[in-house]
């Protein structure tokens, strides 16, 4: 007889991968049909007496078309208005953020005879005088969140926010009666959030928000770089361990009575979990303590697969394209990692403890303990959201494991110290205040790990095309393997797959000592930056994009993996964003000798920016008025003047990189005129590679300049789905005529050449 907890098992499995494959694989046109097929196998399968496969199939039924009726429902209304622009009403759910244009509200968008649609509108600052449940009425251009309706959604799609509305013009404002029940949570979780803001010091104030909140609109950007690099992000994304550091803190008061705990537990986990924001990660942890406050409650134990598999039908039916929310697969990766794994590890470690007799021992042995379990922790929860991290941030932290031994027996008194200052703050502010002045010095020291850790040249390696990702990969699956054997072989496994990145980073950077010149066209989006290091010397032309991660963290980390935490000369070829956007994160992260910068008229602003960001680093700045030749280790870059005028693409400069026989050209965003210009005056040699101008569009690599230099290869630093459109058509055409052979960043990530000297 099958025990009731499979037959669960198979029904919330079977639910869970069939809304997987409807976002990720099968066409919607597919789902009801299949939906019906696996319905008609579960009738036969019943009819077999095959309960837990009937089950299998009923639940992937219902997967496929509860995909379709979500769809249906709430996607539809939000197609029907992609593209328009029309009058929209919004209910606003929560109080607007400011914006650095104006002001951004998320909400209900109100539409006759339709369901309403979760969306966020953009407009002016009288925005924030708005709260929640007021209503909003503007005529806006509307587009849905979704790049591809049917498998690709950005990350607020997968949230249930369908629609993005631009308010044209002014906006009229309905004020409502007071704050809806259904809004308090999430209002009462900001003001939380504003208190912590309030009462604690300015330099730990965002970090603390975040842990409690998960509200990081108070986390600069260096830092919350700094959590990346040294593998505690999860310190800032409200997740199991916060929801078991907030349920410890209530045991302080209701004891280990199953009555008092669940009477006290189950509304503050309730409410908690609506006031950080409903994330996948959070439903997921306050589920998990819900079942547990049950089981104690009725004398019962949990089926932790049975919970977990139970959590995810839950939040897929709330909501099913949230199935490519990655907080959702890291939180249920993280937690069948420590299921698997962490029992493992923390035995693999041994008993280790000191005798009796030594001073303190009962206190070091309970620190040894500790270590323990928080290294076992650690190891599961990573070892099954490391592919994750590497598929969708392009890196994995190193430093992971020493970083959480540091800071993780801190991060409990911070996020209940946290909580209990921001609360007293709201009525108190000046004892929240004093609260808030002890609570710094261990939130400064959390700080300070991170920021070290994060410093080091390794402690996170980024994952591009023919660097340090086939090593990584083999080591993961060494690990994987090693968790799973007996001990004699383990350690072997273990051995190997640490001797295999060591090797793979010292022979890369032997690599980069010895060749006459490394070249690396960064992935950065829509935009450019171009590394060359060449004998010892580093140099970056360009720091700008729309990447996911912060363009000056893309290239410091692809310096960082290679030994570097200097960079000798940056140059700029002019100022638009998509070439600039990224030196506050690479000032930052770096030590920079040198700015080159064009002499021009435009961009006055940018300008202002990029010396002050120079000066308070100590940096040098040359203004590029003629032609200059550098050295360069063993290479030799030359730097042509701007030779157009009028608009900032015009007036940028561009470089040559040389060494032996290898020439690359750097053209910036020059058009095909300033080009023939260059070519008339600038004595061009022969060029093995071009990095396509202005990112690969008509106007650019022109005949002339592709005719003088003849390139082997064209680099376009492009980005997947850029409105622009680039690399053109003809740009493309022309390329293909003279044979040469296309490189896309969009497409092949960050090219990298290694040059022989």
């Amino acid at each position: 007889m099958t025990e009731p907890g499979a037959r669960g098992r198979a029904l919330f499995c079977a639910f869970s991968a069939g809304v997987f494959l409807a976002v990720y694989l099968l066409p919607p046109l597919l789902w009801p049909w299949l939906g019906a097929g696996a319905l008609a196998l579960a009738g036969l399968f019943l009819r077999q007496r095959r309960r837990v496969a009937a089950l299998a199939c009923l639940g992937a039924a219902a997967g496929l078309c509860w995909c379709g009726a979500y769809r249906a429902v709430f996607f539809a209304p939000a197609q029907a208005l992609d593209g328009r622009q029309t009058t929209v009403t919004l209910a606003l759910s929560q109080s607007p953020t400011p914006t650095a244009y104006g002001a951004m509200a998320d909400g209900w968008v109100l539409q006759p005879g339709r369901a309403p649609v979760q969306g966020i509108l953009y407009g002016g600052e009288e925005l924030l005088e708005l709260g929640p449940g007021d209503r909003v009425t503007a005529l806006a251009n509307c587009s849905q969140t979704a790049l591809r309706p049917e498998t690709r959604f950005t990350a607020r799609a997968t949230r249930g926010v369908f629609l993005r509305l631009i308010a044209i013009g002014p906006t009229e404002a309905e004020r409502g009666d007071g704050v809806p029940w259904w809004c308090l949570p999430r209002w009462w979780g900001q003001r939380l959030g504003e208190s912590i803001q309030r009462v604690l010091p300015e330099d730990v104030s965002g970090l603390l928000r975040a842990m409690v909140t998960g509200d990081r609109a108070g986390l600069d950007g260096p830092t919350a770089t700094a959590l990346k690099r040294a593998g505690v992000s999860h310190l800032v994304a409200v997740s199991g361990m916060h929801v078991g550091f907030l349920m410890s803190f209530l045991t302080l008061f209701t004891g280990y009575d199953p009555k008092s705990r669940a009477l006290v537990g189950v509304p503050v986990m309730v409410f908690f979990a609506l006031a950080v924001g409903g994330s996948p990660s959070v439903v997921r942890a306050c589920c998990f303590q819900l079942a547990l406050l049950a089981a104690q409650l009725f004398g019962r134990e949990t089926e932790q697969w049975t919970t977990l598999w139970g959590t995810l039908a839950l939040l897929l039916l709330l909501d099913p394209f949230s199935a490519a929310n990655v907080s959702l697969q890291l939180s249920f990766a993280a937690v069948a990692g420590m299921a698997l794994v962490t029992p493992r590890a923390y035995a693999a470690t041994g008993r280790v403890q000191v005798g009796e007799k030594v001073w303190g021992s009962r206190w070091i042995n309970a620190a040894l303990r500790l270590g323990r379990r928080l290294l076992a922790a650690t190891l599961g929860a990573s070892l099954f959201t490391i592919p994750l991290c590497a598929w969708y941030f392009r890196s994995v932290s190193l430093a992971a494991p020493l970083t959480n031994l540091l800071v993780l027996p801190v991060a409990g008194v911070l996020f209940a110290g946290g909580l209990v200052a921001g609360l007293v703050g709201m009525a108190l502010p000046g004892a929240g205040a004093a609260l808030g002045w002890v609570l710094a010095w261990p939130a400064r020291y959390a700080l300070w790990v991170v920021g070290g850790v994060s410093a080091l040249p390794y402690s996170c390696l980024p994952i591009v095309r023919g660097g340090y990702a086939p090593a990584l990969g083999l080591a993961y699956l060494l690990v994987l393997a090693a968790v799973f054997l007996p001990r004699r072989r383990r350690w072997v496994l273990l051995a190997c797959g640490v001797g295999l990145v060591v090797g793979s980073v010292l022979l890369t950077r032997w690599g980069v000592s010895v060749a006459g010149a490394t070249v690396a066209v960064l992935d950065v989006g829509q935009g450019q930056s171009v590394a060359l290091l060449s004998g010892g010397q580093t140099a970056l032309i360009d720091c700008g994009g729309d990447s996911l991660t912060d363009p000056g963290d893309v290239c410091a980390d692809y310096l960082a993996a290679l030994g570097e935490t200097r960079l000798d000369k940056l140059i700029l070829t002019h100022y638009h964003d998509d070439h600039t956007n990224g030196l506050p994160a690479l000032f930052a992260r770096m030590e920079i000798g040198e700015v080159i910068l064009p002499a021009m008229d435009h961009d006055e602003a940018r300008q202002g920016e990029v010396l002050a960001l120079a000066q308070m680093e100590g940096a040098q700045v040359t203004w590029l008025e003629r032609d200059t030749a550098l050295p360069l280790g063993r290479m030799t870059l030359t730097l042509y003047a701007p030779r157009g005028a009028g608009e900032a693409n015009e007036e940028g400069l561009s470089a040559l990189a040389q060494t032996g026989a290898f020439s690359m050209l750097v053209t910036g965003d020059m058009d095909q005129t300033v080009e023939e210009r260059l070519v008339e005056t600038g004595h061009l040699p022969r060029c093995q590679v071009l990095v396509a101008g202005h990112h690969g569009s008509r106007s650019a690599t022109g005949e002339t300049l592709l005719d003088a230099i003849g390139p082997e290869s064209v680099i376009c630093s492009v980005g997947a789905d850029n409105p622009y459109g680039h690399p053109h058509d003809e740009t493309l055409e022309r390329l293909a005529r003279r044979g040469v052979r296309v490189y896309r960043t969009d497409r092949q990530g960050t090219v990298t050449l290694r040059v022989s000297p």
